[in-house]
């Protein structure tokens, strides 16, 4: 009797989850391929812009180390600040108005206007655009 209820129980979650993801695509106001274009985007600039950490992180090492065994100063280094890294890694917010597709490309585009990218009327926060916020450049190995 127990695991009949547990596969019933199981099968209901499944079939809510499946209803809850096609309503919230159907809802959405960015179109499949609109969707598709947008990973494949989001997975260009996440390769994009770990490689170029990784090659500005390697020269700024090798400066630093230089440095440290000629005892001389390191050359100016434009880094990105603090703010800059949390303002491009906050919550991604929609606006049909600015379609921008993560928040470097909100960041990159905002900056010279107002020098923030805080929300602005008419973000929000749409369930089926969850991908830009899960980016997998988190989650590879090695970083």
């Amino acid at each position: 009797m127990f695991p009949v209820l547990g596969w019933i129980l199981i099968a209901a979650v499944i079939i809510i989850l499946l209803i809850f993801t096609c309503v919230s695509r159907c809802l959405s106001p960015v179109s499949f391929l609109q969707l598709k274009f947008w990973k494949i985007y989001l997975e260009q600039e996440q390769q994009i812009l770990k490689s170029k950490a990784t090659e500005h992180a390697t020269e700024l090492a090798k400066e630093n180390v230089k440095c440290f065994f000629e005892g001389s100063h390191p050359k100016e280094c434009n880094t990105p600040s603090v703010k800059e890294w949390q303002q491009i890694s906050s919550l991604y917010t929609f606006n049909q108005k600015d379609p921008y597709y993560s928040m470097l490309h909100k960041y990159v585009n905002r900056k010279e206007e107002t020098h923030s990218i805080r929300s602005t009327e008419g973000d929000t926060v749409i369930p089926v655009l969850g991908f830009v916020d899960s980016s997998s450049i988190n989650s590879t190995p090695g970083l």
